[in-house]
């Protein structure tokens, strides 16, 4: 018995339609109903192609909600979702950038528990296995790079402190690229690189478990992570094109096939005329033991 898991962010309309933010990219390609069109194209052929599937996406917003209500209801799907951002990005989930102008908090662990990223997990049971399957986003933070530690290896803890010793998947967008210390603590056991941050503000309950750790799918399957699961030439980040979205894994499952991704970008950004958001949709089919 297999299940097939997808993880999509699919870049919130707010930001796609911004007129200054994705200059390099066609502007009917930006479009809401052009690139829905495409997601929910995408988002099909999974779901027939595949048993079992099961879909998390990211940056998902008002605009697309009810849409994506009507479209898993015609395909018999249960939908869940949060939408835990601020009126600015139409409440998706994403992260709120602080102004160059506004006091920076220097407390990692201060900064981390004022993000509202939320993980939703659920527990699904296919021919009497149990599996958790998992989805969440971590905050992108470039100054304080510990926040986004704080919330990779607490979301990976809270992933097994739910499973409680049954198998799970932990898939999103991680922000991280394989080569940061944050993706390491995510999949090295006792990694000793890194002291992990305290803080100066809070009485911290939490104890990271360096035991427990997780694989990532394209690297079990390929030997390594893809080249890039996201391309985006903005005014903040020019000619970006790395990988920052997993689907991680623990227990006794078998990771039988990965959707393959591209090598390299044949545009000068996404999103273009066949992929609807600056990142790519990735998939693995794990076989149940």
């Amino acid at each position: 018995m297999t299940v097939r898991v997808v993880s999509y962010n699919i870049l919130v309309p707010i930001f796609a339609e911004e007129t200054d933010y994705y200059t390099k990219c066609q502007p009917q390609y930006l479009k809401t109903d052009y690139r829905w069109n495409l997601i929910q194209s995408q988002l099909e052929q999974e779901i027939i192609n595949h048993e079992n599937t099961i879909i998390c996406l990211q940056e998902l917003s008002r605009p697309l909600l009810s849409k994506f209500e009507l479209f898993f209801r015609r395909l018999n799907y249960t939908f869940f979702h949060h939408l835990y951002g601020q009126q600015y990005n139409d409440y998706m989930g994403y992260e709120s950038i602080m102004g160059k102008n506004k006091l920076y908090i220097s407390d990692p662990w201060k900064t981390a528990t004022l993000k509202a990223n939320v993980l939703i997990c659920l527990q699904i049971v296919i021919n009497g296995k149990s599996l958790f399957i998992g989805t969440y986003h971590i905050p992108y933070n470039s100054k304080e790079p510990d926040v986004m530690v704080i919330h990779a290896s607490v979301v990976k803890d809270l992933m097994y402190e739910q499973a409680v010793g049954q198998d799970f998947i932990l898939a999103g967008d991680f922000n991280i690229k394989p080569q940061d210390v944050c993706y390491q603590v995510l999949t090295e056991k006792n990694y000793n690189g890194y002291n992990f941050p305290k803080s100066n503000v809070y009485e911290i309950s939490y104890q990271p478990n360096f035991e427990q750790v997780l694989k990532s799918a394209y690297c079990e399957k390929n030997g390594t992570e893809p080249i890039y699961t996201n391309f985006a030439d903005t005014p903040k980040s020019s000619k970006f094109c790395e990988t920052l979205d997993y689907i991680f894994f623990t227990g006794h499952l078998t990771v039988e096939n990965v959707l393959e991704l591209p090598d390299h970008p044949g545009c000068e950004s996404y999103p273009d005329e066949t992929h609807p958001s600056d990142h790519l949709m990735i998939a693995a089919t794990f076989q149940l033991s």
